[in-house]
């Protein structure tokens, strides 16, 4: 017996197509969105029973058994209505305030120049936090993740998420441990993921994989349907008063004290080492392609 399918949630009547993650049932097939599941403590209100992610249904496999279209919604309040109840708050810093800055452009750059960050939201009542591969694409921020990992699902769902990003530019040595520092360039960015369809998808996952290794994609061959099915995309927003950046550059301050201990910087960079072909590679004898050789010279700049 198939899944009814149901398209939207009980609670606050959210669209739930049966193509993409993001849906909660029990059971019984009481269907909520995942926002709602939180505030419900991932128990159905109907008849008690645990709420988890319900597998999608897509292709052929859609058609032959199609979705129910019958809406379903509880009589009761919704406590939380998703994920969406309540306006954002606005991110301030609260120390050191002065080295904060709202360049969008020096956003813009710390996130084109570091690789990974680790994303953390709440699931079920508890923090949750992975680091993650991302891209800046214009105003939004690409993730991805296998469609088999439940928590990254329930996550990807609308939940109200924080993607934290640091590049260590230095360590500052001072005449004490206590007045050393480091030179770094951190951001945190507020908002709500959002799952991409499957058209920008297929552009999202080309956009990471060329932030990642530049020219790649037109080295090998593209990505099967069936492998763009198994991948999650998402796109985090980049919106005004929900980010902040911090920054600190220079040398140690003046001792307020005599001493003879040696004080600066020690700068700090990452730089890409030689490439290390597979096996594999070896034995067909592949040359270094002009993708991996470029990254090199990037890297070691």
């Amino acid at each position: 017996m198939t899944l009814a399918m149901r398209p939207s949630c009980e609670c606050c009547d959210l669209d739930l197509p049966p193509d993409a993650v993001g849906a909660v049932v029990c059971s019984f097939e009481c269907t909520f969105c995942s926002g709602c599941a939180e505030h419900l403590g991932r128990e159905c209100p109907n008849c008690g029973g645990q709420l988890m992610p319900r597998p999608t249904r897509t292709g052929d496999a859609l058609r032959r058994h199609p979705a129910s279209t019958e809406r379903i919604v509880r009589d009761e309040p919704c406590p939380g209505r998703g994920y969406a109840g309540g306006a954002a708050p606005v991110q301030r810093l609260t120390r050191k305030p002065e080295r904060g800055t709202a360049d969008r452009a020096a956003l813009d750059a710390l996130l084109d120049d570091v690789l990974a960050g680790t994303l953390a939201t709440v699931v079920d009542g508890r923090p949750w936090c992975v680091p993650m591969l991302f891209a800046r694409d214009g105003d939004r921020v690409l993730l991805h993740g296998s469609t088999g990992a439940g928590a990254l699902r329930q996550v990807a769902a609308g939940a109200p998420a924080a993607l934290t990003v640091v590049a260590v530019d230095g360590l500052v040595v001072a005449h004490t441990t206590f007045e050393s520092s480091a030179n770094y360039r951190s951001a945190v960015l507020h908002g709500e993921l959002v799952t991409l369809d499957d058209a920008d998808r297929e552009r999202a996952l080309d956009v990471l994989s060329e932030r990642l290794v530049p020219g790649r994609t037109g080295e090998v061959r593209p990505m099967t349907r069936r492998e763009q099915v198994a991948t999650l995309a998402m796109a985090l927003p980049i919106t005004d008063g929900r980010w902040v950046l911090k920054a600190r550059s220079g040398g140690p301050g003046e001792p307020d004290e005599e001493t003879t201990a040696w004080t600066g910087v020690v700068p700090f960079r990452t730089v890409a080492g030689d490439p290390e072909p597979a096996p594999h590679a070896l034995a067909t004898g592949a040359p270094v392609p002009a993708s991996v050789t470029g990254l090199v010279e990037r890297w070691r700049r």
